[in-house]
């Protein structure tokens, strides 16, 4: 049973997900949105090949906690995709992921690359999801 990380942009999405164990994530891909249906079909036939039972899905939410555009947009795209899987599907809270990711590739000397930000940033969501659920259990 595997576990896949979303960090959905409006012009990319970043993926991450756990060994088959769900005890590591890593950086998966990036994908370039084209359109939302077009990202709801690649991440259908990821889960489907993969094996993946759970999505956790970044959910934008401003510093106070309240929702952006960019929530209402997230809704939209989880609508679509529970559609099409039958999986799983959680919202994480993923204020701050992307500057955490910015961060650490920095400290890593890695020069910024928006592709590997968006996956750092799901795998961000990802440890933080795994972290907590290990902590409840």
């Amino acid at each position: 049973m595997r576990i896949m990380a979303v960090d959905y942009g409006r012009k990319r999405v970043g993926i991450a997900v756990t060994d088959p164990q769900c005890t590591i994530s890593q950086p998966l891909s990036t994908l370039k949105v084209i359109s939302r249906h077009q990202v709801v079909q690649r991440l259908s036939g990821l889960i489907k090949e993969l094996d993946i039972h759970r999505v956790i899905v970044g959910y934008p939410c401003s510093l106070d906690g309240m929702p952006t555009e960019m929530t209402h947009e997230i809704e939209r795209f989880i609508k679509q995709l529970k559609k099409k899987v039958k999986v799983t599907i959680e919202l994480w809270d993923e204020r701050l992921t992307s500057k955490y990711a910015h961060t650490t590739l920095k400290t890593m000397g890695i020069r910024r690359h928006k592709d590997t930000v968006d996956q750092v940033a799901a795998c961000i969501m990802l440890d933080e999801y795994l972290k907590k659920k290990c902590q409840v259990s």
